[in-house]
């Protein structure tokens, strides 16, 4: 589990905790056998650090695409009570531009694009296999994109669960993502 503090918040740029470390090593050899290619991730700590397990393991570079960070809150720790409540609950439909924070518009448009440079260095390159190390918000919004739905809405499908592990496989001929996804859940 991330690091959460007293209010039930995730820590800023908190690292893995040695549960999460555990996970991330359990994810990398589930990856490992698949093979891919190539693997990213994003640049926050968490996402940098479950991606390292893999990198070590192979010694294959994880690149990193900034958009495909997690969603941006702001500064939520000075936000009042209820509002902190809500967030640790899982409800994501709170302002947090107001708190210098992005919308969920926002972050869903900024992760399809991080998920479209994924992909154009994908076709690009003719990677046949790509594993990508994201977050529950990222993936929710990437596959409710490819699914035809406009915004990821967290109250939509039930909570991915941490270390959840994701592949694409990408395809020359797909209509309007040369990829599918094929979700694989750790317990």
């Amino acid at each position: 589990m991330p690091k959460t503090g007293s209010d039930g918040l995730y820590l800023p740029d908190a690292g893995l905790t040695e549960l999460g470390h555990q996970q991330a090593s359990l994810a990398a050899h589930k990856v490992i056998g698949l093979n891919p290619d190539a693997s990213f991730t994003s640049d926050v700590p968490r996402a940098v650090q479950s991606a390292a397990h893999f990198e070590r393991a192979t010694k294959q570079n994880v690149r990193q695409i900034p958009n495909l960070a997690e969603m941006k809150t702001g500064n939520i720790w000075d936000a009042p009570v209820v509002i902190k409540k809500r967030i640790s609950s899982g409800d994501y439909h709170v302002d947090f531009k107001s708190m210098g924070g992005e919308t969920i518009t926002e972050f869903s448009n900024r992760a399809i694009t991080g998920f479209s440079e994924l992909l154009h260095i994908a076709t690009s390159a003719r990677l046949n296999r790509i594993a990508a190390f994201l977050h529950e918000g990222v993936i929710g919004t990437i596959i409710d994109h490819l699914e035809g739905r406009d915004s990821f809405d967290p109250k939509r499908r039930e909570t991915m669960p941490y270390g959840a592990m994701i592949t694409v496989d990408t395809e020359t001929s797909a209509p309007h993502f040369p990829g599918y996804w094929d979700t694989d859940h750790l317990d």
